[in-house]
């Protein structure tokens, strides 16, 4: 499984939404057809999600929990942010992913573009600021 999302913008992901409630679960049927339809809808609904996998569901299908998330998010067509214990999330930018990496390309050259410029130096005649300021005082 390829990897399309750099490694900055999944940490940054990763780091958002750790914490967040899963909202699908993987029970004794496994791989079923109503899961990743739910998992699907979910997905484009928010773009991401956390998935939890129960203990039926390893030993029915007979996978590793890594295994089955790779699954998932292969047969989702979304990326696998993270596999934590018997949860992982699930990311799916909702506008596509042609659009979503485009926009990153685009970020990415608009850094690049903006380079820090130097700081002009300005003489600074004494005399003459002590002239100004004094003025004020009087």
């Amino acid at each position: 499984m390829e990897k399309r999302l750099p490694g900055k913008v999944r940490r940054a992901i990763r780091a958002k939404y750790y914490d967040i409630e899963p909202r699908a679960w993987i029970g004794k049927r496994g791989l079923d057809e109503s899961v990743i339809s739910e998992i699907n809808t979910q997905l484009e609904k928010d773009g991401i999600l956390k998935v939890e996998i129960r203990k039926g569901a390893l030993i029915s299908t007979g996978m590793e929990r890594r295994e089955l998330a790779e699954k998932v998010a292969e047969l989702t067509d979304s990326e696998l942010i993270e596999v934590r214990g018997k949860r992982f999330i699930l990311f799916k930018p909702r506008e596509g992913w042609e659009k979503y990496l485009r926009k990153l390309q685009r970020k990415e050259l608009s850094k690049e573009k903006r380079e820090e410029k130097p700081v002009k130096k300005v003489k600074l005649d004494i005399a003459q600021f002590r002239r100004k300021f004094k003025k004020g005082r009087d």
